[in-house]
């Protein structure tokens, strides 16, 4: 079966660079499925969950929006950030959450609420990621 070659790429490092089987990317639009052969194609990305199986192994990224191409069976997600799954630490997430609810709520002039606003979506968002990873394995038992 074909492969299709997933590469996700953020400002700071690339992240991945794997042959996968099928990606779900975080469209702007609602979810965007992708399997080899897919037509070319470019979308905008939201914060959301990108998935990609592997044979029976799916892998979860929280991606913090950017943009994909496809073409050619290659993926590329330039992303401006990007989590994998076992790579967020539950306890930090609600941390920062907690620190950036506390940060919009005292209405200082000095406080910027855009950026509160972004940790404020960035940590939940590593929050659903991480409870799936949850839900993942109580399924597995």
């Amino acid at each position: 079966m074909a492969k299709i070659r997933l590469q996700i790429i953020t400002p700071q490092k690339p992240v991945l660079d794997k042959e996968v089987d099928f990606v779900v990317l975080p469209a702007s639009k609602g979810e965007l499925g992708i399997l080899p052969g897919h037509t070319e194609y470019i979308a905008t990305l939201k914060y959301g969950v990108l998935r990609y199986k592997i044979g029976e192994e799916t892998e979860t990224f929280a991606v913090l929006g950017g943009i994909a191409e496809i073409e050619h069976n290659n993926v590329s997600v330039f992303a401006e950030g990007a989590v994998l799954q076992d790579e967020i630490d539950e306890e930090t997430a609600r941390q920062q959450l907690e620190a950036a609810k506390a940060a919009r709520l005292q209405n200082n002039k000095t406080i910027n609420l855009e950026q509160a606003d972004q940790e404020i979506k960035e940590a939940l968002l590593l929050l659903k990621v991480k409870k799936l990873q949850s839900g993942k394995l109580k399924n597995k038992k």
